[in-house]
């Protein structure tokens, strides 16, 4: 099963408890029959239409991106149900260099971190050395890690 209900890496799964990835799994197959129930409903919107002499006009257009916003909106839902458990279920494993704090947002998470690694290691590639090594981040960042993940490998491949 492809997991792309959450923006986790390989990594960031591989350590995430029985009972979390349970979770995932759960969110990811409700998003996947969404997606099912979405396509049907169109399927059965495009025919109603047909049948009545509207498919040719703006109609098709307005009710397509209707039922699309209303799917949407309720997988964003989802999403967010999800990352609101893994985000305060979560306790992290070792320990940090920097300060663990779980009632920040994961935006804060990511600029306390972000702003110690460029603190402490001048070098770009010391940075994203250490970084990847960095046990507790991809917990505690959630979505967030492999942004910033991806910032110190980029400023990594710049020459200095």
């Amino acid at each position: 099963m492809e997991i792309d209900i959450i923006a986790y890496s390989d990594k960031q799964l591989a350590l995430l408890a029985e009972e979390e990835l349970r979770e995932v799994q759960s969110a990811q197959m409700k998003k996947n029959r969404l997606l099912r129930e979405l396509a049907e409903k169109l399927k059965q919107e495009k025919r109603r239409l047909i049948n009545n002499g509207l498919f040719l006009s703006y109609t098709w257009a307005w009710t397509k991106e209707y039922w699309e916003k209303v799917y949407e909106e309720e997988i964003g839902w989802v999403k967010d149900g999800l990352l609101f458990y893994l985000q305060y279920v979560q306790e992290p494993i070792g320990d940090a260099p920097y300060q663990l704090d779980f009632s920040l947002s994961v935006a804060d998470r990511h600029a306390a971190v972000q702003m110690y690694y460029m603190q402490t290691y001048p070098s770009a590639q010391e940075r994203y050395a250490a970084f990847k090594e960095d046990e507790v981040a991809p917990r505690y960042l959630c979505e967030a890690y492999n942004a910033l993940h991806d910032y110190f490998a980029e400023l990594a491949k710049r020459p200095a």
